[in-house]
């Protein structure tokens, strides 16, 4: 019995530490299905996007910081000189970030339509060129929503939820490093605030990716009752059934909503925590600017950022459980490319 007890500890363990683990081979798959140079280039984009972006602020930062010791000291010749510079600069700087934005969001969208293109065509193909026996083993209705339900989340969901994700994730890199610059002791902070952040993401992530599964499973019986319902309403008035269909969809409603209930529990309780940790970062970076003493450009720019890092640690959770909820979709359509096709030389 007590090496039974074990065995099962031993299998429970390996189910929480799988239900944490995030699926990088199967994020590794789909963006590898997009192709090695759209996924070059998003990755590219993507960090020149944000390093100009930061280099507005910080252009700004500087600006002001200039600004306030030439009217301590008195130089309008200077000042004249140095506006007209400036404007230049961030004009050329914003110009930039435009522009990157715009392709940034193009190169997102075009590598999504190709992962997703590529997986529907090599699906179809592992399905027509499947042996007979793999259609005396599956059902239909699984063949039927791999096409349909999977496919579109490849299509519709992945894609904004994966731009979304490294946005967030690069503002917050972005934030911290910004931070560190104006003030350097923020980084000592920076390891008890990263640990803490860590098992609550970790924590969220199972929740949250039960709780959504959770959702859709009790979504689905509703919508079923609701169509059949609707369907064969002549014949439920007909037999006078009228009150047992509204009882049924009514308790079908209450046990959705129930699971809907849970799923904004864990988010607000994700967002109480972030926002505890957004204060501790606001304080920290306030304290330290102090201690420091730099100047005063930079130290705004240091508080900026770190009042919008709250939200933006927020989203990267919430981004990186939707994204594991949705990369679900990958591995099951992967589960069906691994299938061996049918000999169609004539050889045995």
């Amino acid at each position: 019995e007590e090496e039974e007890e074990e065995d099962e500890d031993d299998n429970m363990s390996t189910v929480l530490r799988l239900r944490t683990k995030m699926p990088w081979k199967t994020c590794w798959r789909y963006l590898t299905s997009g192709g090695f140079f759209l996924l070059f280039l998003m990755i590219f984009s993507k960090l020149l996007k944000h390093s100009v972006i930061v280099a507005i602020d910080y252009w700004l930062a500087t600006w002001t910081s200039m600004d306030n010791a030439n009217e301590v000291r008195n130089v309008d010749d200077v000042k004249s000189t140095n506006k007209t510079y400036h404007v230049a600069v961030f004009s050329i700087l914003s110009g930039a970030g435009i522009v990157l934005c715009l392709i940034t969001s193009l190169t997102v969208e075009w590598m999504g339509l190709t992962a997703a293109k590529n997986l529907h065509h090599n699906l179809l193909n592992k399905i027509i060129l499947g042996p007979i026996r793999f259609f005396d083993m599956t059902p239909l209705g699984l063949i039927l929503n791999r096409f349909s339900a999977d496919t579109n989340i490849i299509d519709q969901h992945i894609p904004p939820t994966l731009e979304s994700l490294t946005r967030s994730t690069l503002l917050c890199l972005s934030a911290i490093g910004m931070i560190s610059y104006a003030t350097p002791w923020f980084l000592v902070a920076l390891v008890p605030l990263g640990i803490a952040f860590y098992f609550i993401q970790k924590y969220f992530r199972v929740a949250s990716k039960d709780l959504q599964e959770l959702d859709d499973s009790t979504q689905l019986p509703l919508l079923c009752h609701f169509s059949e319902t609707a369907e064969g309403l002549t014949t439920i008035r007909a037999f006078r059934h009228e009150a047992r269909f509204k009882q049924r969809m009514l308790e079908l409603t209450d046990t959705n909503n129930i699971a809907y209930l849970f799923l904004s529990a864990a988010n607000r309780w994700l967002e109480v925590r972030t926002d505890y940790l957004g204060a501790c970062i606001v304080l920290t970076a306030a304290v330290t600017s102090i201690t420091e003493g730099p100047n005063s450009g930079f130290v705004g720019l240091g508080l900026l950022y770190a009042l919008t890092i709250t939200n933006y640690l927020n989203w990267v959770v919430r981004n990186l459980a939707d994204l594991e909820v949705q990369m679900g979709a990958v591995k099951k359509v992967h589960s069906f490319l691994n299938m061996e096709s049918e000999n169609y030389d004539g050889h045995l």
